[in-house]
């Protein structure tokens, strides 16, 4: 007797835009629907989904499981197309379309005029499959993980030794200096001073 095929895991990348990505295109959907026919609302809308009908004009809280697991194969559609066709934002509703066609081949309910070649689409169905383009593509951003800033090194200081006899001297400069300009000035702020002054003509340099 065969084993019974194990699930395919999915990267948690992929996984993580298209849990973000399922909830918000359904409610988008939603909204776009009741907007454009008012009397759509609490209208049952049956559709075929894992080989049963249910109603799928409900917000996404209340969805019954299998229509959420449909959005989540083509969240997982809109993802791959994404991958694949990078900018090239045709190419990847072509391919939204195409897999569109293959989950929803045995759906009666289904119009007939949407199973053609993306390219004969009108522009209002176009349209559709390139809206799962960008949300999938701001599901993909909003999921991915946040680049901190580095960090900024820490400034390092070392310790500059003075032996006995300069130090004198520094003293020394540092009381005729007080006394010419009237007020206080100590030998560590000359000290300082020099070694700015010394690094600033030393980067001109």
């Amino acid at each position: 007797m065969a084993k019974a095929a194990k699930a395919q895991k999915v990267a948690p990348a992929k996984e993580a835009a298209a849990d973000h990505f399922s909830s918000r295109s359904h409610n988008a959907w939603r909204k776009k629907l009741l907007e454009t026919d008012p009397s759509q609302r609490g209208k049952p809308r049956m559709r075929l989904r894992g080989g049963v009908m249910v109603d799928i004009n409900k917000p996404w809280a209340t969805l019954d499981p299998k229509a959420k697991a449909d959005n989540k194969r083509a969240a997982y559609d809109a993802y791959d197309a994404v991958m694949r066709f990078g900018d090239d934002r045709e190419a990847a509703a072509n391919y939204v379309h195409e897999r569109w066609m293959a989950r929803n081949k045995g759906d009666a309910s289904q119009p007939k005029a949407l199973f053609k070649a993306y390219s004969k689409l009108p522009e209002v169905e176009k349209d559709k499959d390139r809206a799962h383009v960008d949300r999938m593509k701001k599901a993909i951003a909003a999921t991915s993980p946040k680049k901190r800033p580095a960090k900024k090194a820490k400034a390092e200081f070392k310790t500059v030794r003075v032996d006995a006899k300069a130090w004198a001297r520094l003293e020394a400069a540092a009381k005729r200096l007080s006394k010419a300009l009237g007020r206080k000035i100590s030998p560590e702020t000359l000290f300082i001073a020099g070694v700015e002054a010394v690094a600033a003509a030393a980067k001109k340099a």
